[in-house]
């Protein structure tokens, strides 16, 4: 049998496990603003950092390049993309006609299993809702979504949300502070209510209206939430955690 830390040591050794490990890790710092819009990406300092070799972490920024999460200015390098305010409104008109439409494929697809496990997830999600922080309740409101792009098994549909999701993580956090916060996470458990009675439509006209910013509009959300995210104090870029990919080092 192999030991758990034979298994360790052979994925230190997969190259192609190690560029996703550090994908995953850089995409998990910007979209939490340890690293920030517009911050040149030193790749010295990260091979440093992380405890990883230049060639995985070229190929991972590559990946961050092709999702438009960085972008390379010639003679200079890469960069952390700035946020464009016109962007962010398309990428939430095209959330908008993906999730409606997902309704309707839930509705068609998804069993009542997988419906009540994700109406237990949402429960379970309220229920320590006043302990919860913030970044924690964006994370849960992302993994609701994308775990209704799974029941609706459409496998191309779930990518172009988690990628769209990526790039408008921190609007999200605009939404989870002030009056709209409890309303916000409580219109999931309408949603899913109308999903378990098989009502596509009424599903979909939910989903329209959850999706779209009412208090001050989308800009303004944008603004908020860009301000939130920018005010994050920083510290030193963690190692990654090899023996529990997904983590870091402390």
């Amino acid at each position: 049998m192999t030991s758990k830390g034979e298994k360790a040591t052979s994925r230190r050794k997969r190259p192609g496990t190690m560029v996703g490990l550090i994908h995953d890790h850089l995409r998990s710092l910007i979209i939490e603003f340890q690293l920030r819009p517009g911050d040149r990406i030193n790749e010295v300092e990260l091979t440093e950092r992380l405890k990883v070799s230049r060639t995985p972490l070229r190929e991972a920024i590559n990946r961050l390049l092709a999702e438009q999460l960085v972008e390379f200015r010639p003679n200079q390098g890469f960069y952390i993309r700035r946020v464009d305010v016109n962007e962010i409104v398309n990428l939430f008109e095209v959330r908008t006609i993906l999730e409606t439409s997902m309704m309707r494929l839930v509705v068609e697809r998804a069993s009542d299993e997988e419906l009540q496990s994700l109406s237990a997830f949402w429960e379970d999600v309220m229920g320590r809702y006043y302990k919860t922080g913030s970044e924690a309740l964006v994370h849960s409101d992302a993994i609701f979504h994308e775990r209704l792009a799974e029941i609706a098994k459409n496998p191309s549909l779930l990518s172009f949300l988690q990628d769209i999701n990526s790039r408008i993580h921190f609007v999200r956090w605009a939404n989870l502070y002030g009056e709209h916060r409890k309303s916000t996470f409580s219109e999931h458990e309408t949603i899913l209510k109308a999903l378990m009675e098989r009502d596509a439509e009424k599903a979909a006209s939910l989903m329209e209206e959850h999706i779209s910013h009412r208090s001050g509009g989308l800009q303004r959300a944008i603004a908020d939430g860009l301000l939130h995210g920018m005010s994050k104090p920083t510290g030193p870029i963690p190692p990654i955690n090899l023996e529990n990919p997904g983590e870091t080092i402390k």
